[in-house]
């Protein structure tokens, strides 16, 4: 995500990876701490919001002859770092915090500062000072000129250039979606709808799964909506009525209030971007990404629906005659609770696959040791454990050196297992950004992956299905682009590029959980400790595009729902729409009663008609890892390039520039095209 500190109207705290650079946040051996009470958050933003307005008073005192991109542009920027400093880390602890009593008020504070920076990022005078500068056409290099193009954009889309009337309006209904975005991520956060079950109703499911559940006072078995619950037991669960019934409380998570957040939120966001001159909300989000407009990304998706449609029906067509096969009916369709659970059946007996079986070759730790051991080698750095503050026991901390100097490159933290209050998703944090400091040091990066793998139990190890180690891989690549970066500003640093190219690296690392090589040297059986087999890995390889259609179908199917909620012309009903593309695109039915937008937390904070991007990077990130397979996976020098071409540049080059000097020419989708098994269309 592009963030010049102006982008950060809404974000500053919210996203845990705003501002957040300075002395403060760090302990005497100048690493994070992360002891924070409840009870001081508000005076320390208070404490901090007067300097804000001081820092802000003294740049738009400078006289206009004196102004430099330094006492101006970087004053702005450097005004807005002191005052996330004082925050410190208490927006990221608000996703990952044991303390309930801190959660609500870090979520608090988080509307009060959403709202404040509205105001701050639409003052004129602040504005005036900015232009004061920027009018007389200084001579900039490259990526100054860059940070000041995204700046006065920034300030555009602000509302600077609207008269005090709409200039008020907007600050109203930009503090009022706020509201609506915070309370949105809470409710999915805090939803409980636990299913009960019997002993009998959790046949199909391994003891290591049903010994980690609770229990109720009757002796019932409770489920979760929690992924690592869900996703098993409606792969697994021979029970049908089971899982119908699980399978429509995981689709109402969020409730009838999200639905309605969603509705005035976009109803919010296409007042918003008429005001400032746009036609939709999509036209304003998109006008400084690779895809540039929504016409662009909607022929993007109708081409890639139309190559889908044909094996996701061919896939459809043969799951449906297997369930008739195995029950005896004539069924002409596969429902939501029915298609994880036929399509593991069929896998098993088919293809010889069982993911149950397979995750016993995936303890968490060889695969993380394996993971950091083969990334290092590829990209230079090695991995060291280090004993510094972290915010729960179950977290592990590392330094990231560069192999050939031995300098510290950043820090690096992994929170992987489940709990109370805890972010209910698989993602990476940047906690503190790379960035060149004002008396001409760099800071150190610091970042983490947060995620929710299954938990260690009796004298089982912790295990992971083979698409949890893709995960793993997916959000390390998030992690080496925040960590590797060598941005001067933060603006730019690590993964602060165009949301339609975020994603490419990270999809790019998941390629390596396929290589044969890399298979062996990531598992060991927890039992035998023998690694996984030929011949199982070429089985898991063979059937590596097993229901590609339907999965490529079904985010084709939410990204064109995305960008059709931010273009419509009026607020549709949410959930007729959903329904009415989910027929269209993916072509099967959902449960009548279930509001799966209610979940649907992307379109709410941060992929808001940027959903597509997904398989836009995806394109990108297949045709990045051709070099690499040209070069050889494990080539470190193919490796070091990408690490000084991409990585390491942040947001400081266009994208496009970037794809190009690494690839030598424009990015080619029939790489992608041939990995799901679609090079003949």
């Amino acid at each position: 995500m592009k963030k010049t500190k102006l982008l950060l109207v809404t974000a500053l705290l919210l996203t845990a990876t705003g501002a957040f650079s300075m002395a403060d946040m760090f302990n005497k051996d100048g690493v994070l701490h992360f002891n924070y009470r409840a009870q001081d958050l508000a005076p320390a933003e208070a404490e901090a919001r007067v300097k804000l307005e001081k820092d802000l008073a003294a740049l738009i005192a400078i006289p206009q002859a004196e102004r430099t991109f330094e006492n101006t542009i970087m004053g702005y920027e450097r005004a807005f770092d002191n005052y996330g400093n004082a925050l410190g880390m208490s927006g990221f602890l608000s996703y990952v915090s044991t303390d309930k009593q801190f959660r609500d008020a870090a979520n608090d504070l988080q509307m009060q500062i959403s709202q404040y920076m509205v105001d701050v990022a639409t003052r004129r005078d602040v504005y005036k000072a900015i232009r004061e500068y920027t009018d007389t056409n200084p001579r900039l290099d490259p990526v100054q000129a860059k940070l000041v193009k995204e700046m006065l954009i920034g300030f555009k889309n602000s509302g600077m250039d609207l008269n005090d009337a709409d200039l008020e309006k907007f600050k109203a209904l930009n503090k009022e979606k706020a509201e609506y975005i915070i309370k949105f991520d809470k409710n999915i956060q805090e939803y409980k709808d636990p299913l009960a079950v019997t002993q009998e109703q959790l046949r199909g499911l391994g003891e290591d799964y049903i010994q980690k559940l609770s229990k109720t006072d009757d002796g019932k078995y409770l489920v979760t909506l929690d992924y690592p619950d869900y996703v098993p037991f409606m792969q697994n669960a021979d029970d049908e009525q089971a899982r119908k019934e699980l399978e429509f409380k995981f689709n109402r998570r969020g409730g009838q209030e999200n639905v309605e957040l969603l509705e005035k939120t976009l109803t919010l966001r296409r007042e918003i971007a008429r005001l400032l001159g746009y036609k939709n909300h999509a036209e304003l989000r998109l006008e400084d990404r690779m895809a540039k407009n929504p016409k662009t990304v909607m022929a993007f998706l109708k081409d890639l629906q139309k190559k889908l449609k044909p094996l996701g029906k061919k896939e459809d067509k043969e799951m449906i005659a297997y369930k008739n096969s195995k029950t005896g009916k004539n069924s002409r369709t596969l429902y939501s609770w029915e298609s994880g659970y036929w399509s593991n059946k069929f896998r098993k007996e088919n293809l010889e696959l069982d993911s149950e079986k397979i995750k016993e070759y995936f303890p968490s730790q060889v695969v993380i040791d394996g993971m950091l051991d083969l990334f290092g080698g590829v990209f230079g750095i090695t991995f060291e454990p280090v004993d510094i503050p972290v915010w729960h026991p179950d977290v592990k901390a590392f330094k990231i050196k560069d192999k050939t100097s031995g300098e510290l490159v950043a820090y690096f933290y992994m929170d992987l297992y489940p709990r109370e209050g805890k972010y209910k998703h698989a993602a990476c944090f940047g906690l503190v950004e790379g960035e060149e400091k004002q008396d001409g040091t760099y800071q150190i990066p610091f970042v983490a992956i947060v995620a929710n793998l299954n938990k260690p139990s009796g004298d089982t190890p912790s295990l992971l299905k083979h698409s949890e180690v893709e995960t793993l891989f997916h959000e390390f690549g998030h992690v080496l682009h925040n960590a590797l970066t060598k941005a001067k500003y933060s603006a730019f640093s690590g993964t602060s590029v165009s949301w339609d190219f975020v994603e490419a690296p990270s999809q790019m690392l998941e390629r390596w959980a396929w290589d044969p090589q890399v298979l062996k040297k990531i598992s060991k059986h927890y039992k035998t400790g023998e690694a996984l087999p030929d011949d199982l890995i070429k089985r898991m390889i063979a059937a590596k595009n097993f229901g590609a259609g339907g999965m490529y179908l079904r985010q084709d199917f939410f990204a064109q729902y995305d960008m059709t909620l931010h273009t419509a012309d009026t607020t549709p009903d949410t959930t007729k729409l959903y329904f009415e593309l989910t027929k269209k695109i993916r072509g099967l039915p959902l449960t009548k009663g279930t509001i799966p937008q209610a979940s649907f937390g992307h379109i709410m904070g941060g992929y808001d008609a940027g959903y597509y991007g997904y398989l836009w990077s995806e394109v990108i990130a297949e045709d990045f890892f051709g070099e690499f397979k040209k070069n050889g996976i494990f080539n470190p020098e193919t490796g070091l390039k990408f690490r000084r071409e991409i990585l390491e540049k942040g947001g400081t080059l266009d994208e496009e520039k970037m794809v190009e000097n690494f690839l030598g020419r424009p990015t080619d989708n029939k790489p992608f095209l041939k990995s799901i098994g679609l090079e003949n269309l």
